[in-house]
């Protein structure tokens, strides 16, 4: 079923073309990501279509009465409003209908004539036709899967983290047949993104979305549209089949070009020999000519090079010791201690709330520890790049504003680039150097932050979500540079694609305040800590069906056993004892800092090895006890 359909719809900003004559269709079902470098229309054509119904637009019919929800990048609420009033500030017939009900029910209190108990009745009625009664479990069952409590705070005291998921319980506490999200995992923690993926799975709508997240790329969408030098292309399938569809259109492009080309030379060596037009061949000849001359010429996508000259490290870099700081007796970091070495690259996990951003803050002295000290090597510049854009002046040039970090940059090979050229390599095109900042899209005032920082020639890096509004060719060329990068690199990020890519250890921060390394990638980290979750669960569920007996302390020769099985039980005790040990042993392993991620997984081999041993024999040791 064709929910949308859009034919030659076409966009400008200012003397900037975002697409023209643009077509694509939207079918039920269907779960479409849209991509392209920031900056080339994709916040602003979903705002069209999201839009729609306030905004008609020529080029773009839809389904007669498409309920359509939009998620922006940026929330939109009443910062005055608490939890609970804007997840109920949607206008819908079921949200509706609850708030007529308890304002009946408030009404009946001082007023019980019949004509107010006729109208509850009749309110009543409406609530069953509506499963009104269930909308409540709804609501709760969301709310506890995001980890939303504490209703009564208002929305300007929340995180953007809390913020975003909010509106994500508000978008899935509706009906409708089009969801349309943008960027909707930046600020999100790992486990909200996990999260989101499942519940984008299994609810059945169609969706339209903007996202960086590759992982989530994978999974949850089967067609990608790409905005691409002003045109579309389709593609069906996930994000890695279209890196495959892609790379076979620009081959096909790249033949059609060189053709083109071909003709066009063999063409103006004729058009050299001064052939009079007289005739109607000749001149439709001629024109021929100019159109090939005048078309759009293909240029595979370009290729940014982010080797800068690299400022060396000394000795000593950066050494915490026992760093400590808290916020309103919250315990977020907790007795830290920690020395970098050359070439460390550290990825930092953690819920939304943990204390990750508190320790960039520590290292690079933008707030002091309550206790401990952080002592920085005299060779040390830190590059911080944070979640919000450096301040611009708007009404700057581009061009301008990146003359202020000099006219010419020294490049890792020795040579020299002019500002010009390297924010052309950065897709900032020469016809724009001269665009004022404010005219740019949030991404590429990202982008623009990214390339002064990196001018400034850090050989520290600390990068607190750089993949919020950055495009994915540009997060693909960052993670080569960072990938090649001398120095150190500390990165906090949801994005579990650029955190297996770049990073080689992560520092795990718990709710306790304790910091803890694990050796290896973020996907290494998941699905250990899985297999153990799994693990403890169990365990737990084991050891509530158990009498708290201690094992070790069993009296001596039991009633109604005969001497084999007093000896067996003997023999047990010692066993779970034994298996209980190494058990605890193994576990320990995972708090160690310098374990490597193969003896993680040895260690959650053995683990689940140990695991129904231990049952068998407990089991067992229980039977033998209730009969002595």
């Amino acid at each position: 079923m064709n929910l949308i359909s859009v034919q030659n719809l076409s966009c400008s900003q200012g003397v900037k073309t975002l697409f023209k004559d643009i077509n694509f269709n939207i079918n039920g079902g269907q779960k479409i990501a849209l991509i392209g470098v920031n900056g080339c229309g994709k916040t602003t054509l979903l705002s069209m279509l999201a839009n729609i119904a306030a905004e008609p637009h020529v080029a773009i019919s839809t389904q007669s009465n498409l309920r359509i929800k939009y998620l922006a990048q940026v929330p939109v609420f009443n910062p005055e409003d608490t939890i609970i009033t804007h997840l109920l500030s949607v206008d819908t017939p079921v949200v509706q209908i609850i708030k007529d009900y308890e304002q009946c029910l408030e009404q009946l209190e001082n007023d019980k004539s019949s004509q107010t108990e006729k109208r509850l009745n009749e309110i009543t009625a409406k609530m069953d036709m509506l499963n009104a009664w269930e909308y409540e479990a709804r609501v709760s069952s969301v709310l506890n899967e995001l980890d939303i409590h504490h209703l009564d705070q208002k929305m300007k005291t929340l995180s953007g983290g809390m913020i975003k998921k909010i509106a994500l319980a508000q978008i899935f506490l509706q009906d409708m047949d089009l969801l349309i999200l943008d960027e909707p995992t930046n600020h999100l923690d790992i486990k909200t993104i996990e999260w989101l993926e499942n519940m984008l799975k299994r609810v059945n709508t169609t969706i339209l979305m903007v996202t960086h997240d590759r992982y989530f790329l994978d999974k949850i969408c089967n067609r990608i549209l790409e905005i691409d030098q002003q045109k579309l292309f389709a593609y069906n399938g996930n994000y890695s089949t279209f890196l495959e569809q892609r790379e076979f259109r620009y081959q096909n492009q790249q033949k059609e070009e060189n053709n083109i080309r071909t003709v066009l030379r063999v063409e103006l060596e004729w058009l050299k020999k001064s052939p009079k037009a007289r005739s109607t061949k000749q001149k439709a000849r001629k024109q021929r000519i100019a159109q090939m001359q005048n078309r759009n010429t293909f240029s595979k996508e370009q290729v940014m090079e982010l080797g800068v000259e690299g400022r060396r490290l000394g000795k000593k870099i950066l050494e915490l010791k026992k760093v400590s700081k808290s916020f309103d007796h919250l315990n977020l970091i907790n007795n830290f201690s920690y020395t970098f070495k050359q070439g460390e690259k550290i990825g930092i996990v953690g819920p939304n709330g943990s204390g990750k951003t508190t320790l960039l803050n520590i290292i690079t002295q933008k707030i002091v520890p309550d206790s401990g000290e952080v002592d920085i090597g005299i060779n040390t510049v830190f590059g911080y790049f944070d979640q919000h854009s450096m301040e611009f002046d708007l009404e700057k040039p581009i061009y301008e504003h990146i003359k202020d970090y000099g006219a010419f940059i020294q490049m890792h090979d020795g040579t020299t680039l002019s500002a010009a050229k390297l924010l052309e390599r950065f897709l900032f095109d020469s016809s724009t150097l001269k665009t004022a900042i404010g005219k740019l899209s949030g991404g590429e005032r990202r982008r623009l932050h990214l390339v002064c920082l990196l001018l400034d020639n850090p050989n520290f890096l600390l990068f607190d979500e750089p993949t919020n509004d950055l495009d994915i060719k540009t997060l693909s060329i960052l993670e080569d540079f960072l990938l090649n990068f001398k120095g150190c690199l500390i990165i906090i990020s949801h994005d579990r694609y650029f955190m297996d890519r770049v990073v080689d250890n992560l520092l795990v921060f718990e709710d306790s305040g304790d910091i803890t390394k694990f050796a290896g990638g973020y996907t290494e980290y998941s699905q250990i800590k899985k297999e153990l979750d799994k693990i403890n669960k169990n365990q737990n569920i084991s050891s509530k069906n158990k009498t708290n007996v201690n094992i070790t302390e069993t009296s001596s020769p039991q009633k109604g056993l005969n001497n084999k099985e007093r000896q067996e039980l003997k023999k047990l005790e010692f066993k779970i004892e034994t298996l209980e040990t190494e058990k605890k042993e193994l576990e320990r392993i995972f708090t160690n800092s310098n374990g490597t991620s193969e003896e993680y997984l040895i260690a959650c081999k053995r683990i689940k090895e140990i695991k129904p041993l231990l049952d068998e024999n407990l089991n067992r040791w229980e039977c033998l006890v209730e009969r002595a």
